[in-house]
This record gives structure tokens, sequence and C-alpha cells, in this order.
């Protein structure tokens, strides 16, 4: 009986293993990559969805807009800020979302990771700015959906 019980528990252990390792069903492999790196950049298209980074009393520090790789079927945000300004993007579907948080530099150009929207699945990009100390000083906004 005992050995029944240990490779039971063998077999337990087994599958968790393999259940942490695989890692979750709807994971790309375009999922969480830098889309000029990876090479998906070369096709991207603007999808016209944009948004102000504004912060509390209305004033823009930035914007965000939503791009589209029709080679590679993925979504991210681009950010055009301040050069000293920091912050985060973040580009999302109805079902996952990839974080990107960049800091003061590049011209004020950044770009957050992407997430494997192909055709018929929507996206949207948010962003976050912080330019200064002070609420003033911080802005968010959020796209509208496109859908690919």
């Amino acid at each position: 009986m005992k050995i029944h019980i240990a490779a039971a528990a063998v077999s337990v252990t087994a599958i968790s293993t393999l259940l942490l390792t695989t890692g979750p069903a709807s994971a790309h492999p375009y999922d969480g990559k830098d889309p000029y790196r990876s090479g998906c950049a070369s096709s991207k298209v603007y999808t016209g969805k944009s948004a102000s980074l504004k912060n509390e009393i209305g004033d823009s520090l930035g914007t965000i807009k939503l791009y589209y790789s029709r080679r590679c079927g993925t979504n991210w945000g681009e950010a055009q800020v301040a050069k000293n300004a920091t912050g985060h993007i973040r580009v999302f579907t109805s079902t996952k979302s990839r974080s990107f948080t960049y800091r003061a530099g590049n011209g004020g150009h950044h770009w957050g990771d992407m997430v494997y929207a192909p055709s018929g699945v929507c996206a949207q990009a948010s962003g976050g700015v912080s330019a200064g100390i002070g609420r003033v000083n911080h802005g968010s906004g959020t796209t509208g959906k496109a859908c690919g």
C-alpha cells in the first residue's frame, strides 16, 4: 500500500511541475516582446486610436497611440512625452495584457511590449506619465478599441 501512495505522490508532483512550466494556453510567442527588436514594427500601421495623457485639471502631458503589426498580428502602445518624463504603457485585450515601464530619455518616444491580437480581436493601449513632482505633473489616458 505504501508503494502505491508514494507513486501517487510522485504523479501529483510531476503533474504540478508540468502545469507550472507550460503556462497559460492563451500565451503566444509575441506576447511581451519588443515590437522593434522582433521585427514586427516593420509592418506597423497606426490604428487611428490615440489618447492624451492628461493630468487632473485636463492639461495634456503627452500622447499614447495604438499600433498594429500586419505581419505579426500584434498590438502595442507608443507614447510621446517630455524627454525628462517617466511612466508606463499597457496594451490589453479582453483576455490578456502586457505592461512596460519607461525611463526618461529617448527623445520622449517610448513603446510598450506587444500582445498577440490577430484579426477579429480588439485591443487598447493606456499610458501614464510623470513629468515632475506634484499631481499636475502626472497624467494618464486610454485609447479607444481597435479591432483587427
